[in-house]
């Protein structure tokens, strides 16, 4: 293969990679209502198993305490997925920096995520930065075979309980009436 191949075939390898985590953070999104509920059981499920298949068969998951510990495998990435703590989630994955070396890589992401936590239905921002191993597979699919959470930290939004808004015109509502509730 020469020179030029190689590039181009890693050029393809590193946008085959961001498709996939384009698919995974689409997929982890779906399975929350636009009213910040959870989807019903069984689509849930659908969609919890479709985002597992980002990855491969025994990739490793290095969530940290709150987000899945430590996990090994296709199917306990997809009961993770199905009971992770959110009922409103919006993954922004961006910055990333891959190698391609042959049929495996490595990348680096920055996480911004914005979610409502089930329990609580507070919202936080969330920032992070994973740290992900990839490989090709026979078919020549692209799948996550390793992912570590490093730097993650939240920071609550003290508005209370409230839902996000989708409007500027909501978040004047919903600033007059903090303001108004504060100053009773």
């Amino acid at each position: 293969m020469s020179n030029l191949e190689q590039r181009v075939a890693a050029l393809e390898a590193a946008e085959a990679i961001r498709q996939l985590k384009a698919r995974y953070a689409s997929l982890a999104d779906q399975k929350y209502t636009t009213n910040y509920q959870r989807q019903p059981p069984l689509r849930m499920e659908k969609i919890a198993l479709a985002q597992a298949a980002c990855f491969t068969e025994d990739a490793i998951w290095e969530g940290g305490a709150e987000f899945g510990a430590s996990l090994v495998g296709r199917d306990a990435l997809a009961q993770w997925f199905m009971r992770s703590p959110w009922c409103y989630a919006l993954h922004y994955y961006g910055s990333p920096e891959i190698s391609v070396e042959g049929d495996v890589a490595s990348a680096r992401w920055r996480l911004w995520q914005i979610a409502l936590r089930e329990q609580t239905k507070k919202a936080v921002l969330l920032g992070a930065l994973t740290y992900e191993e990839y490989a090709r597979d026979q078919q020549g699919q692209w799948l996550c075979s390793r992912m570590r959470f490093e730097q993650t930290q939240m920071l609550p939004i003290d508005a209370g309980a409230f839902p996000l808004v989708t409007s500027f015109e909501q978040i004047t509502d919903a600033a007059v009436r903090a303001s108004s509730s504060t100053h009773l």
